[in-house]
């Protein structure tokens, strides 16, 4: 095998996932074949704004999404961060932030 310098090895992995907080989670989700999108029901909906006729059209395709746990549980002073930059701060960035 002839070697470029630009191998790398994948010593470890990390993530957060919905319905799985971590990767093990997360593969027996996918072997199993459990459902993690939630769909909002129709009080959410409307709660969130959407008109009650707009939900009676048969048409109307609702929401439906990845939820992740405890999103809104990001340790900004552990990290570094005061509150305000963690408020303004990418959700993704904060998820990194707790993975790696």
């Amino acid at each position: 095998m002839e070697y470029t310098g630009l191998e790398i090895a994948v010593i470890g992995m990390a993530g957060r996932f919905p319905g799985a907080r971590d990767i093990d989670a997360f593969w027996e989700n996918l072997v199993n074949g459990v459902e993690s999108v939630s769909f909002l029901e129709d009080d959410e909906l409307l709660e969130a704004g959407i008109e009650r006729e707009l939900l009676a059209r048969p048409e109307f395709v609702k929401t439906a999404g990845g939820v992740l746990d405890d999103a809104d549980c990001f340790d900004a002073a552990f990290f570094g961060y005061t509150p305000p930059e963690a408020r303004v701060m990418s959700p993704q960035t904060r998820l990194f932030h707790e993975c790696a």
